[in-house]
């Protein structure tokens, strides 16, 4: 019998919401394919995934933080209990709870903010734009983190957050339309005007809606950098 490969057991941690992790699952399956020619079953990786039905949480990101912290815990020992050698969460918002979440498990918890941080600083950009959740945005969740690296962020002011949660709730809702992608597409236009280089999708719903024909400068999707970053882990 054919010896099946080793391949690291991916826990995703997912659910902020259902759509945008099943977009997250897709692009593993699809980066598979293309980065390493995955093609049999047994060519990727296991992964178990987590549809966490998370209360205290809407479009706008948290809002009841112990009880969305409790449930947080809960799904990352549940995903390290099935077998998980290591963690990625389909949410950049909750990241605001990371230590939380690491500190109640063995396993590692690759950060969705940490690894996009790296690629901006990979891809020698000076200054970006975010667009991310409500929570996100409040608490600075990217831009403490950018700051710190000498990075200039220009993220929505209140105006723009507000269409960003209209088209975050579409997502959710599963009715984003072309109304959603030219909203956006200004959001981005006002933060490159004011000198953003770059895009961070810092929000796992907006790459549904927005696609970097969008854009005029490079789109970071954070999804996608974190799905790399896994893939890269297990395929070790």
């Amino acid at each position: 019998m054919e010896q099946a490969p080793n391949r690291k057991m991916i826990g995703i941690l997912g659910g902020m919401g259902p759509e945008a992790s099943a977009y997250f699952y897709n692009l593993l399956i699809k980066l598979a394919h293309t980065k390493y020619g995955a093609v049999q079953d047994t060519d990727f990786p296991p992964v178990f995934i987590y549809n966490l039905t998370l209360h205290g949480f809407d479009e706008t990101g948290i809002v009841n933080e112990l009880l969305v912290e409790k449930q947080l815990v809960e799904g990352v020992r549940k995903l390290e209990s099935a077998g998980s050698n290591f963690i990625i969460i389909a949410c950049n918002t909750v990241h605001t709870l990371y230590d939380s979440m690491q500190d109640s498990v063995n396993v590692p918890i690759i950060s969705i903010i940490d690894e996009t941080v790296a690629e901006v600083k990979r891809k020698g950009f000076k200054s970006v734009g975010i667009l991310s959740s409500e929570s996100t945005n409040t608490t600075g969740l990217y831009r403490n983190k950018l700051e710190a690296e000498g990075i200039v962020v220009f993220s929505a002011d209140s105006r723009q957050q507000g269409e960003l949660n209209q088209i975050i709730l579409h997502v959710m809702a599963g009715q984003q339309s072309a109304l959603d992608k030219k909203m956006a597409s200004t959001v981005i236009s006002e933060l490159t005007e004011r000198g953003a280089e770059a895009i961070i999708l810092g929000c796992t719903e907006l790459p549904l809606a927005i696609e970097q024909s969008d854009s005029r400068v490079p789109v970071l999707n954070s999804n996608e950098i974190i799905v790399d970053r896994a893939l890269a882990i297990a395929f070790s």
